[in-house]
């Protein structure tokens, strides 16, 4: 093998001495680095937490924010809730006590309201009414005017002397125009037997003054005469199959039966009817 020269020698002598003096300083550079990026990387890390922190706390805020608000309107709402039971209870209390009294004051108006009509009726049991006497003929003196027209109307044999009459008047309408229908004349007969009187004549007799037609009624309320009324359909059934009846007061059907001992009495009008026709079969007409 060929021997190294000595430059050769020297070269690496050199190297070698460059080299150990290198190798101490590797350890202090090596160190500082990692030093350097480890600070920097806390530092950027405290900051990124910081930031994160902060935002959180800050939606926390937020939220934390709204659920008291939503605890609060939870907490309000239970309150009206139970406040609107205790008004539910207080007003089922209320209503029922309100129901029962209702249901006292309709049965007692009821009552009130019969009484009213009864008394009413009887108010106007003497009372009759006239239809067909031309306006102006009583002259301004009503009452006179009828206990004079009385006899002249049913006979005088009937009624010798002029008939007690307590008060009369027309009807409360406007005073019609001249060539129309007149009004009725309202009179209250003093005595009952000689109101009854002149109804019976009334209808037993056609009846004229002044060449004009007179009809006499009794004064019955509206309630009595829609109740009448509801046996008209009856009684014409009666009249043409010749059954003798009575309507008695205020609205009572009296069906005289051949051979029975008392009338059979009907207040409904339908029932009435029913009886009528069987009592047409049952009698072979």
């Amino acid at each position: 093998m060929p021997k190294p020269s000595s430059s050769n020698k020297v070269k690496n002598a050199d190297d070698q001495a460059t080299g150990a003096s290198a190798k101490p300083s590797s350890p202090d550079t090596c160190g500082k680095i990692p030093d350097t990026a480890y600070a920097m990387c806390r530092e950027v890390c405290k900051e990124m937490s910081d930031s994160i922190l902060q935002g959180v706390n800050a939606r926390f805020d937020a939220f934390e924010l709204t659920f008291q608000k939503l605890v609060t309107s939870q907490a309000e709402l239970q309150a009206r809730v139970a406040n609107q039971e205790l008004a539910c209870n207080d007003f089922e209390a209320r209503i029922r006590e309100l129901e029962t009294r209702y249901s006292e004051l309709l049965k007692q108006n009821g009552q009130l309201r019969t009484k009213v009509l009864d008394l009413e009726a009887r108010s106007r049991r003497h009372n009759i009414k006239i239809v067909g006497i031309q306006e102006g003929e009583e002259e301004g003196k009503p009452t006179e005017f009828v206990s004079r027209l009385i006899p002249q109307l049913l006979g005088e044999e009937y009624f010798p002397h002029p008939v007690k009459v307590d008060r009369a008047h027309r009807s409360l309408q406007p005073k019609p125009a001249v060539g129309e229908k007149p009004r009725t004349i309202l009179a209250r007969i003093h005595h009952f037997q000689e109101k009854e009187l002149i109804l019976r004549r009334g209808r037993m007799q056609p009846l004229e003054y002044k060449g004009k037609r007179v009809l006499i009624f009794p004064d019955y309320t509206t309630e009595v005469m829609s109740q009448r009324n509801g046996f008209r359909d009856v009684m014409q059934t009666l009249r043409k199959k010749g059954i003798k009846f009575t309507l008695r007061y205020p609205a009572r059907l009296q069906i005289h039966q051949h051979g029975a001992e008392a009338p059979a009495v009907f207040e409904d009008p339908m029932e009435a009817a029913r009886f009528a026709e069987r009592f047409g079969e049952n009698s072979g007409e």
